[in-house]
């Protein structure tokens, strides 16, 4: 048995790997009641929180409600040190994509092809109560998301571009009611201009993409949507 003092501490990681190339976000380090550490929020408010024994974590709505009046108080500083200051169109943007939460895995370069999944539970939200998966992130503030819905029960593809949201391609409003006291799994794969999403195992999207993918990944939500998201996994396909 190989004792605890001779592990090196970079062994200890906060994102575990699961294979080769598939790494898991571990939350047992976090710390409850504090922004995580493995992500990275740069708008609205982030926490760890417990649900159960489970450390999760939590887009917390309630302080976008209360600043809706001037969303732009929501962008952390964060994402000026994140992005670096020769980025300043990705500040410039804040006034549209400050109505939608993102966080950023920390500690992963660019993804493109490959598998994102996540666990995620509507826990609340008066006007939206979205839960998604944020990718394609670029220095200039684009993005991509697919997320679902649970006011109007469905999957949607989203692209921000240029500071304007737009839908790319969405189930039927109704398609995929869900029981909000329970967990439920969203997950997408990319190959090379191939897009398909699922929800609880059910494909619910294919779309042809004008382009591959190269970006950060993470969470998204919003407006006011609070939700709880764990067991986030990347599975990069192998070159």
């Amino acid at each position: 048995m190989i004792a605890r003092a001779l592990i090196p501490a970079a062994a200890i990681l906060f994102i575990a790997p699961l294979q080769a190339a598939e790494i898991k976000v571990d939350l047992n380090h976090e710390k409850i009641g504090e922004e995580p550490r493995i992500f990275q929020p740069i708008v609205g408010a982030w926490l760890v929180v417990e649900d159960g024994k489970d450390k999760v974590i939590m887009v917390d709505g309630r302080p976008w409600m209360a600043a809706q009046n001037n969303p732009t108080t929501l962008l952390a500083e964060k994402a000026r040190a994140f992005y670096g200051a020769s980025h300043e169109d990705f500040i410039d943007q804040v006034k549209q994509f400050a109505y939608y939460p993102i966080a950023v895995l920390n500690q992963l370069g660019n993804f493109t092809d490959g598998t994102i999944s996540l666990k995620f539970k509507t826990i609340n939200g008066r006007l939206d109560r979205c839960s998604g998966i944020l990718f394609n992130v670029k220095p200039s503030g684009d993005w991509l998301s697919v997320r679902y819905n649970d006011t109007e029960t469905n999957v949607v593809l989203w692209r921000f571009h240029d500071g304007v949201r737009k839908s790319v391609k969405r189930t039927p409003e109704g398609k995929y009611p869900l029981d909000r006291t329970q967990w439920h799994e969203l997950k997408m794969t990319v190959r090379g201009t191939d897009f398909k999403a699922w929800i609880d195992n059910q494909l619910a999207l294919e779309y042809t993409l004008p382009e591959g993918v190269s970006g950060k990944v993470g969470l998204w939500s919003k407006t006011d949507s609070t939700s709880y998201f764990k067991d986030f996994v990347v599975s990069p396909e192998q070159p």
